[in-house]
């Protein structure tokens, strides 16, 4: 089998296999918590025991992850991947690590997200020929 790769088309080749990973692993996990219950007798699907969120769970970081990745999808159409890719990685870092008081923890949370989005960058448009928005 071949497959003629044209980077214009390219995003109905990536999704697909991807969907495809997914989903295999999706029964794979299933399959693993099949064998743990057994293994423990328990029900598959326990839903009088069954919370979504744990004890404490931290609203903060939930409803700023949803309101940072809607602002970021949004950014996008505006300032481009790159720029918006190298803020919004930096605010989530922030987010889920903080800054710890002081510069350094801040610089390394911005040259992270920095060398992450360019590397992305290049790998995407120069080497798979993609083009990011």
């Amino acid at each position: 089998m071949r497959i003629n790769y044209v980077p214009s088309t390219s995003h109905l080749i990536f999704p697909p296999i991807i969907l495809g990973i997914l989903i295999f692993l999706i029964v794979v996990m299933f399959i693993q918590k099949i064998i743990k219950c057994k293994k423990n007798n328990e029900k598959i699907f326990d839903y009088k025991n069954y919370t979504f969120f744990q004890k404490n769970w931290d609203k903060l970081k939930l409803i700023g992850t949803l309101v940072l990745f809607i602002l970021y999808i949004k950014s996008m159409l505006i300032f481009g991947f790159l720029l918006s890719s190298i803020v919004f990685i930096s605010l989530f870092n922030i987010l889920f690590v903080g800054i710890q008081n002081n510069k350094k923890s801040l610089i390394n949370s911005v040259a992270i997200s920095s060398g992450f989005s360019v590397g992305i960058w290049f790998l995407f448009g120069y080497v798979f020929q993609i083009t990011l928005p």
